[in-house]
């Protein structure tokens, strides 16, 4: 099976469901199919071949989606591309991926203006506007290609499993973004893994609100619905209203969303005045849910909530059930159906084998092995030896597992504060922050000390004004479950904390704040060292 196999298969059984919904248009599985094959006669006819790198620099759309699925039924390369990035960030993509055709959004005509000037590579470049007279000289038009393609016989037979079937750039947190290769074989095992753990069906309704540029979006979310012949609907960007009218309007069943968009839609005004009966499953990531928030997400918003862990290398390797959703709060459960995991002592120069595993409660990094794991980085040998080794993914990233065997994140190795000599993680400190009241987001990080080397300092987002250091330490004084000398020593209040497309909090900018700011602005010293 390859992903175009895939999605001929689902407009075979279901020719006259409802495959796509975006603004205010629908399209069936093989009116979508036809249009698909369109779209990729045209890319064929200015020169694609199988191989070639085609990016598209587009908000969620039709446009997104149909050039993913033109692409895989050329054996062509999608490179989708984060569409709030600047157009130097994009052109180092473009370059990297050495793409040779650029769809992009009609809002983003002036960064591709700017990434024609610094690049030559790019072929031709297709905008995305809905008027071919509002089209660049020299650039086409998206729906004009379509309509006049003759999407006979595609000239390319379908890819292999083995065949890259994406090229998904990392978010480039900490240095240039990575080209991390996915194959047909890949991303069938992604789409079939999240079909069995969420149970999906024919008669679900998908909204479709995380971007579809990221793995999370498409390969773990978009991808698995179209497998089995749902319904997808696409926001072009979220916005707390009118994604709670459209889980109203649409009878919306599956809803993937971050923790920050639950807090939004849960305290928005108008929460109470829409129908949201209709969602069966929420599923969710990439940060701290307070328990009250969890108790009032299943009692007011849906009665199904998971709680995945992935990344762009290894998507949705543990997932929380349900059911274990408040009992083991916090926790990002267990591997799924077609992963293994183990956590490893940490080494110093990374080269732990993956027989030395530590014991339960014990801290140390996950490592990742199954179909769904990445085939390399592109261009990139060794970042790639250094991330896949005999066949494990080194995540980097700190967990713990519990004697039921549930595994719990304990943030990124390179988040890891040493204070005095103690080792202390963020994340236990995060948590605590999130049960406080009066608190909306917590981030933790260690600055800089002459006396320490780092001091605990906690980023804030308030949900009430009144809410002061002074109330946070003493919050802090009264837990049990934190030693004193993890304490943060300094508080921060932010109107936001500084997230990815993914919602992944980017601590890195949180540090340059915290450098910027003297100890007496946006916070101070809880108590002194």
């Amino acid at each position: 099976m390859n992903i175009a196999r895939m999605l001929e298969a689902s407009v075979d059984r279901h020719p006259h469901s409802t495959a796509l919904v975006f603004d205010g248009q629908r399209w069936t599985y093989s009116e979508w199919l036809a249009r698909i094959r369109s779209f990729a006669k045209a890319l064929s006819d200015l020169g694609v071949r199988p191989g070639d790198r085609v990016a598209f620099y587009v908000s969620n759309s039709e446009n997104s989606v149909t050039t993913y699925f033109a692409c895989q039924m050329l054996s062509a390369v999608a490179v989708p591309i984060n569409y709030r990035l600047s157009a130097g960030e994009a052109t180092y993509i473009l370059q990297d991926s050495g793409a040779r055709i650029l769809i992009y959004g009609r809002y983003l005509t002036e960064n591709v203006s700017k990434i024609q000037v610094q690049l030559r590579s790019v072929h031709d470049f297709i905008s995305c506007a809905y008027d071919a007279q509002n089209v660049a000289d020299g650039h086409l038009h998206f729906d004009t290609l379509v309509k006049e393609a003759v999407a006979n016989d595609l000239p390319w037979g379908q890819p292999n499993s083995t065949d890259i079937s994406a090229l998904v750039y990392t978010s480039g947190t900490t240095g240039r973004p990575k080209g991390v290769i996915h194959t047909h074989a890949n991303d069938m095992a992604i789409a079939m893994n999240c079909v069995m753990e969420y149970g999906l069906n024919h008669s679900d309704k998908a909204l479709h609100v995380a971007p579809l540029y990221h793995v999370g979006g498409m390969q773990a979310y978009f991808i698995p619905h179209l497998m089995v012949g749902a319904t997808n609907v696409i926001i072009g960007r979220y916005e707390a209203e009118n994604t709670l009218k459209t889980i109203q309007t649409e009878n919306i069943t599956t809803l993937f969303v971050v923790p920050t968009q639950i807090q939004e839609m849960l305290s928005h005004g108008k929460f109470d005045g829409f129908d949201l009966s209709s969602l069966r499953l929420m599923t969710t990531g990439g940060a701290a849910i307070s328990s009250a928030t969890m108790e009032h997400v299943i009692a007011k918003f849906c009665p199904n909530i998971y709680n995945g862990y992935g990344m762009t290398e290894a998507s949705l390797s543990l997932i929380l059930h349900p059911r274990d959703a408040v009992r083991k709060l916090g926790s990002c459960g267990k591997p799924t159906l077609i992963s293994e995991c183990k956590i490893i002592a940490l080494g110093g120069n990374g080269e732990v084998s993956p027989n030395e595993t530590v014991g339960t409660g014990e801290i140390g990094q996950l490592i990742i092995r199954g179909p769904q794991t990445m085939n390399g980085y592109w261009n990139k040998p060794f970042e790639t030896t250094k991330k896949l080794k005999a066949g494990w993914v080194y995540t980097d990233d700190l967990f713990s597992k519990d004697d039921e065997g549930f595994y719990f994140f304990h943030g990124r190795a390179d988040d890891l504060i040493v204070s005095g000599g103690e080792n202390i993680y963020p994340r236990e400190i995060e948590e605590l922050l999130y049960s406080c009241p009066g608190v909306k987001e917590a981030s933790v990080v260690g600055l800089p000390d002459p006396k320490w080397g780092a001091v605990v300092t906690a980023f804030i987002v308030a949900a009430d004004s009144s809410l002061c250091e002074k109330d946070l330490d003493e919050f802090c004084k009264s837990s049990e479950s934190l030693a004193s000398f993890k304490r943060p020593k300094r508080y921060i209040f932010l109107e936001k904390l500084p997230t990815n497309p993914s919602g992944k909090i980017i601590k890195p900018e949180l540090y340059k704040i915290g450098m910027q700011e003297s100890h007496g602005q946006n916070g101070g010293n809880a108590e002194s060292l």
